[in-house]
C-alpha cells in the first residue's frame, strides 16, 4: 500500500512512521498509538514498522545513532533534524521499545549475548578509542582478555 498518498494514518502501539517534510526536506519520527493526519506539504515514507524490541540477554548494533544528550534525550539541529554520530557503532541492550530515527540502521538484528563461564575468557579487542566504566583507557588495536563468569 502506498502511504505517500494517504491522508490519515494509523500507527498502531510500538510502531513508527517517518515523515518527510517537503517544504525543510526533513524527516521526522511519529510513533504510535497515534492517528497522523499527514498535512499537504508531507510524505510518509513507508507503512507503519514494528519498534525494536530487545528482549532480556539480547542486544543488537545500530549504524549512524542518533547523538543524546547527558539525560538521554535525542538531539535535534536547529531544523529539527535529528543529530547523527555518523560513521559511529551503538550497542543496545534491553530497553523500552524504540524507533530507529532517520538515517539510523540496524546493522546486526537482535542476538543473544555471550554467556562466558567460570574458567574461560572472551579475548577482546577494541575498534575505537574509548574509556570503559572503572576509568581505564582503551585504544584502538589493544586487546585484552574479559575473564568468565560474566
Amino acid at each position: 500500500m502506498d502511504m505517500s498518498a494517504e491522508s490519515i494514518i494509523r500507527i498502531p502501539p510500538h510502531h513508527y512512521i517517518h515523515v518527510l517534510d517537503q517544504n525543510t526536506n526533513i524527516a521526522r519520527v511519529e510513533t504510535g498509538p497515534n492517528t497522523y493526519i499527514r498535512q499537504d506539504n508531507e510524505r510518509v515514507l513507508f507503512s507503519p514498522v514494528r519498534m525494536l524490541m530487545v528482549p532480556p540477554r539480547h542486544y543488537c548494533v545500530i549504524v549512524n545513532p542518533v547523538a543524546r544528550d547527558d539525560e538521554g534525550r535525542v538531539q535535534f539541529d536547529q531544523a529539527g533534524q535529528a543529530k547523527l554520530r555518523h560513521a559511529d557503532l551503538e550497542i543496545r541492550l534491553t530497553q523500552e521499545p524504540f524507533p530507529l530515527y532517520p538515517g539510523e540502521e540496524l546493522q546486526q538484528n537482535i542476538a543473544p549475548l555471550q554467556v562466558v563461564l567460570p574458567d574461560s575468557a572472551l579475548r577482546l579487542r577494541s575498534l575505537l578509542d574509548f574509556e570503559e566504566a572503572d576509568g581505564e583507557k582503551r585504544i584502538a588495536g589493544d586487546e585484552w582478555l574479559f575473564e568468565g563468569p560474566g
